[in-house]
């Protein structure tokens, strides 16, 4: 089962993502909550063939599975016998010839919650007893779904807000995704450019003979040899393939903080801290701390040092997400004052990086390359492909270009 995540962590926030599903904090600033449903507008501006799309999450307010259905119904499947049980109901939803008019549905709130698009097929989901939806998997051969070509993009819709983003923290497919979202105002994130999946990969196979590391296994081809996906290293069977990436780059920032000052400002007034390397651990003010990270730590931003853990506070959410960025982006060396001493020219420069991230924004302006990459320094534009909205009342997402 693929986990759901969504990481809202940057100024807009006034208390840094955790990793409970889609959970998006203190976005609205409206004194009236959003309205209990708005219009889902789900379109192919493109694609010839066939496209079917699927909306699945958590209903607010009962955290039950729920689904919708092409007569605008909300499905909300039974616990089953036994696990791995096909969903009995078919949730696909057809949509329209390249350029026709969209599919227009009720959307109600949700959270925890994805629309999928597959082109010239359907999709296989399953229910484990509870009853847990079991989503397709991108990255194991064996499910039914691997060799089609499917995608998805996020989104919560709660009584503050609807907050949606085009997430590639997983992957990357040959269906580009986009979204409109109108409300209070109107909300644009562009699909994925023309040809930008063949760059990627190509762009990753080269960096494999660059440095050793073996960033073409990112690269899934489907039977004719094409590129079918390229998926993140944290979802690359097992840690050993990419254990070593950050090795000697978090050697020199243990040495460097260990005589210098590393500050990490929380944006929106909400403090700046600072903190010290000591042994293995670099504390901040207030008692935060931080083990040294492993590659996988730093890849997944959601293990050892970075784990959210439910009872951190706000201060230490907000550290956790602007150093797990400056990881990532290989800016935590080069500038000691975190996140606004570096400006977006200055991301993925260092030899050793987070080189899906680089190669990905390189070919593709906006969209989640990592879990915490709505991080941004004051005054420096958002690259996350985020839409929020307290008032929704039409959320259009289309596939195609």
């Amino acid at each position: 089962m693929i986990s759901r995540r969504l990481f809202l962590t940057g100024t807009a926030a006034t208390a840094a993502a955790t990793t409970s599903p889609l959970w998006a904090p203190g976005l609205s600033s409206r004194a009236t909550a959003a309205a209990d449903t708005c219009e889902i507008a789900l379109q192919n501006t493109s694609l010839p063939g066939s496209v079917n799309a699927y909306v699945t999450g958590h209903e607010q307010g009962t955290d039950r599975w729920v689904l919708l259905r092409a007569d605008g119904t909300v499905y909300r499947p039974d616990s089953p016998a036994a696990p791995g049980t096909p969903l009995p109901v078919d949730c696909a939803i057809p949509l329209g010839a390249a350029g026709g008019a969209p599919v227009v549905l009720t959307l109600p709130q949700m959270y925890g919650a994805r629309v999928y698009f597959v082109r010239d097929d359907t999709l296989d989901f399953f229910l484990n007893p509870g009853p847990a939806l079991v989503e397709p998997a991108f990255a194991t051969s064996a499910d039914p779904n691997y060799g089609r070509t499917w995608s998805f993009c996020e989104f919560t819709f709660n009584p503050d807000q609807l907050y949606s983003n085009i997430s590639y923290v997983d992957l990357v497919t040959a269906l580009p995704i986009g979204i409109t979202l109108e409300g209070d105002a109107t909300h644009t994130v562009a699909p994925l450019p023309d040809g930008a999946l063949q760059r990627i990969a190509d762009g990753l196979t080269a960096q494999a003979a660059v440095d050793g590391h073996p960033w073409d296994r990112l690269v899934l081809r489907g039977a004719d040899g094409g590129v079918l996906r390229v998926i993140s290293p944290q979802n690359l069977a097992g840690e050993a393939p990419f254990a070593s990436v950050w090795d000697s780059y978090v050697d020199q920032v243990w040495e460097k903080y260990s005589s210098t000052d590393l500050t990490i400002d929380l944006q929106g007034g909400r403090g700046v801290f600072t903190g010290r390397v000591s042994g293995d651990t670099l504390t901040f003010n207030g008692g935060h701390t931080f083990a040294r990270p492993t590659s996988m730590d730093i890849f997944t931003c959601n293990s050892g040092p970075f784990a959210n853990n439910p009872g951190d506070s706000d201060d230490k959410k907000g550290l956790l997400a602007r150093l797990a960025a400056a990881f990532n982006r290989s800016t935590v060396l080069s500038h000691a004052a975190q996140p606004n001493g570096a400006t977006a020219a200055d991301y993925y420069q260092d030899p050793v990086t987070n080189h899906f991230a680089r190669v990905l924004h390189a070919n593709t302006p906006i969209g989640y390359a990592f879990p915490y990459d709505d991080v941004q320094p004051d005054g420096q534009p958002d690259v996350s492909g985020a839409a929020h909205d307290g008032d929704p009342r039409r959320w259009t997402v289309s596939v195609g270009s």
